[in-house]
């Protein structure tokens, strides 16, 4: 019960800075003439952005479970158990 108050105070109290802080004038950022340059610099109108390398790891949990954890599962009859029931896997950082 005392962690569920603790969670309700902070949210409270996340939820009155948030509050606090929408209403405040908005904050007008001065650009120093030292950095000017950085804000003269054109587009690049034909960015490059290789997305074969932003997907891979979606492709790699793609495949099917045989091919990454083929080595980590156990046989119905493993160990003596009875067949139909259920075995744990004999990888432990898999989870079954």
């Amino acid at each position: 019960m005392r962690e569920l108050a603790i969670e309700i105070g902070i949210r409270v109290l996340l939820f009155g800075v948030f509050v606090f802080t929408e209403f405040l004038d908005p904050f007008q950022r001065v650009i120093q003439p030292e950095e000017i340059w950085l804000y003269k610099n054109p587009l690049v109108q034909s960015d490059n952005i290789p997305t074969r390398l932003m997907f891979l790891h979606f492709q790699a949990l793609a495949l099917p479970p045989s091919t990454w954890l083929g080595s980590c599962t156990a046989s119905p009859r493993a160990a003596g158990a009875r067949a139909g029931g259920s075995v744990q896997p004999s990888c432990l950082s898999t989870v079954p």
